[in-house]
């Protein structure tokens, strides 16, 4: 079952296309990754099919849903890769607050479970490590029971540990039917995922509709 569906996806800025032509899909569990140089347009694709940005052509469905016009009516988070700063606060005290803006969350355990934080709820985010950090925001959006994950960059800027276990949550909730649709600039890191699309000038030159080709 296709989970997002992107078709002759157009996004424009004044006189350019950011995005042209991009059709693709993602099936339910997936990890497709969006990989292309800076400014080939990932970031931009990635806010349209998350329903942050309204297309200039084409469609985007997300469970069917066109999900700017209806946002509110889907179960997706987006992880941006500069992340949440919340001075302060001990990670119970971030995923608490963020509950309360939350309809029909999950508990707080069971998101820090699910995110790989468990036995961190009384550690101050001042001494969380960079990919404690970006597990966190994962946890604040899994808070919503969401089944379909928008990721940028998800391991910019981190080392090799890090980066693995930030990985092995994301495989583990693709595990569970959550489907992830990810952008990077970083090979190795695409080829963590099942499906890579390479999305260069705002077109994508392989990884759409016909060619699937499969992460190596």
């Amino acid at each position: 079952m296709d989970v997002i569906e992107v078709r002759d996806l157009r996004v424009r800025f004044g006189d350019r296309d950011a995005v042209r032509d991009v059709s693709f899909t993602v099936a339910r569990g997936e990890v497709y990754a969006l990989l292309g140089r800076h400014g080939a347009g990932k970031t931009t694709l990635l806010e349209a099919a998350a329903g942050l940005r309204r297309p200039s052509g084409g469609t985007v469905r997300v469970c069917g849903i066109d999900p700017y016009e209806r946002r509110g009516a889907l179960r997706a988070g987006t992880v941006w890769r500069d992340g949440g700063l919340f001075p302060g606060l001990t990670v119970g005290e971030v995923v608490d607050a963020w509950r309360r803006w939350t309809l029909d969350p999950l508990t707080a355990a069971g998101a820090l479970r699910l995110a790989g934080l468990s036995g961190l709820e009384d550690v101050p985010f001042e001494r969380l490590t960079p990919g404690e950090r970006r597990l966190l925001d994962v946890a604040l959006v899994l808070l919503a029971r969401s089944d379909v994950l928008f990721l940028d960059e998800p391991t910019a800027d981190l080392g090799d540990a890090p980066r693995e276990r930030v990985w092995g949550v994301l495989r583990a909730l693709s595990a569970q039917g959550v489907t992830v649709l990810a952008a990077t600039r970083a090979i190795d890191e695409a080829r963590r995922a099942d499906r890579v699309g390479v999305l260069d000038e705002g077109r994508l030159v392989t990884g759409g509709d016909g060619t699937h080709p499969k992460a190596a």
